[in-house]
């Protein structure tokens, strides 16, 4: 079976400073973090494809700034790229990131450079894609329009003109070699977000305080000097706005750059998201070497645990086995201690008391709190369904010596399915008879189903060696989030 990993994208709310600031966030809680910083007059919704293609291997994150796309700004904030900044570095606090790459564009170059310089010890690496920080970046048409300041006439008309939607097309438009591969979905939410009400005014403060980032250019270039963050430069070499020299012109600061340069215009990443993707992995993965998957297994001294250590492990990953005599799977507190600093939690228990569900329970309070956002839970054949609607735990011939853990285990799944969760779940189930002694062949198929694979006898079977290997799949490649999924041939 191939492994197709598309990672889940969520979709939230931070308190900043009295801005309720949406973000955008995917990726392992423990990977390395990227905070994707957005261009005018875009929001977080550029980075769609990027965070789709990078999501499963890096924590990435990308807000929207005040007066851009979902975030909502009281009335009377102060438009400047100081407050943005001020907000972006809320924000990162707020989410308690310590350390990230940041991708800067357009915009976000001077709000992450204000943000950087007053605290370096945040930046592990440097992403520049059509940001300028030098006097020969700007175009002659960028130069009339940050000639735009308070007091200046006819500035704020000038800066209105920009914020209509033959501009916002033509901002994406421009410059592309084949603008068959440009989404008109950017554009035309870009322009919804701008005549919401209030916004373009924000656009016009923003436009006349654009002024201040020049004069900040030799200071950000200083900062370059003094501290050489590792690089990337990525430039669509047709922008309008930023011409090549402004990609060229880094290496002056920053002389082990790297810098690529696009046949396309500002909104690079619409038309070269193929070519550039790639080279963000390279950059990301060369800053943080890969370390082996740290996977913790509850319950890894018996047989079904056990099988799923001794796989991980055959294959690489970190394995720390857990048991009743290091940790109480019921106790939160124990839990989080316990789990801490691993990738991925594998849960492999039954015992008296409704040990299975209050489990449960407790996992899915105590894994956010340790910071591990996978969980993947082995569960029963009984929650089957032999039929619509009916599973095998309430057939009136289901063994009576395994009913109270089959009970226990069906009332686990549904725990996982009716909670408001952060944690990435899977709940596996085997089938319901056929579990049987065996190595693994790797020729067996899993499925997110409520019913049992069968073969062409209508037989469902499979060796505990090639479940435990079904489970470690999922583990590696995150799949069957959310889901119940069987395994069988």
């Amino acid at each position: 079976m191939t492994a197709v990993s598309v990672p889940h994208i969520r979709h939230r709310f931070v308190e900043v400073d009295g801005v309720r600031v949406f973000y955008r966030e995917t990726g392992p809680a423990t990977a390395p973090t990227l905070l994707l910083l957005h261009g005018f007059p875009s929001a977080s919704h550029q980075f769609r494809r990027l965070m789709d293609a990078l999501g499963g291997r890096y924590r990435i994150i990308a807000p929207d700034y005040p007066g851009f796309g979902h975030t909502e700004a009281p009335a009377g904030f102060e438009y400047s790229f100081d407050r943005l900044a001020d907000i972006v570095e809320g924000f990162v606090d707020a989410l308690g990131v310590d350390r990230f790459v940041l991708y800067t564009f357009d915009f976000g170059g001077p709000v992450g450079l204000r943000l950087v310089t007053r605290r370096p010890e945040l930046l592990a690496g440097l992403i520049v894609q059509n940001a300028n920080a030098y006097d020969e970046g700007l175009s002659d048409m960028a130069r009339a329009m940050t000639a735009n300041a308070p007091g200046v006439p006819g500035a704020a008309d000038n800066v209105r003109q920009i914020l209509e939607l033959p501009v916002t097309r033509g901002q994406y438009e421009g410059g592309t070699a084949d603008v068959e591969l440009v989404a008109p979905d950017g554009w035309t939410l870009d322009q919804h977000f701008l005549d919401l009400p209030g916004r373009k005014e924000a656009q016009v403060q923003l436009g006349l305080d654009y002024h201040t980032n020049l004069a900040l250019y030799p200071v950000w270039q200083q900062w370059f000097r003094d501290h050489r963050p590792p690089t990337l430069v990525l430039w669509g070499r047709n922008d309008a706005f930023f011409p090549e020299s402004g990609a060229h012109a880094y290496l002056r600061d920053l002389p082990d750059a790297a810098v690529h340069l696009f046949d396309t215009g500002h909104f690079a990443l619409e038309e070269r998201l193929p070519e550039i993707a790639p080279l963000i992995d390279e950059f990301v993965a060369h800053l943080f070497p890969e370390q082996p998957m740290k996977i913790a297994v509850i319950g890894a001294t018996g047989n079904l645990g056990g099988a799923v250590a001794r796989e991980a492990a055959a294959r690489g990953l970190q394995v720390t086995a857990l048991d009743r005599g290091t940790m109480d799977v019921t106790d939160a507190a124990s839990v989080k201690q316990a789990v801490a600093g691993h990738d991925v939690v594998v849960v492999a228990i039954k015992g008296p008391d409704r040990l299975v569900p209050r489990g449960a329970l407790a996992l899915l309070e105590a894994l956010p709190l340790a910071g591990v956002d996978r969980l993947v839970f082995l569960g029963g054949g009984g929650s089957l369904e032999y039929a619509p609607g009916q599973r095998f735990v309430d057939s009136p011939n289901f063994p009576a010596q395994y009913l109270e853990t089959a009970r226990d285990q069906t009332e686990a799944l549904e725990i996982f399915r009716a909670a408001a969760t952060t944690v990435r779940w899977s709940y596996v189930s085997p089938p319901p008879v056929h579990l049987v002694p065996g190595a693994a062949t790797g020729t067996y198929r899993a499925e997110a189903r409520d019913t049992p694979i069968t073969d062409a006898e209508g037989e469902s079977r499979v060796s505990v060696g090639d479940y435990a290997a079904a489970i470690v799949d999922a583990v590696q490649h995150g799949t069957f989030v959310g889901r119940r999924f069987t395994v069988a041939y």
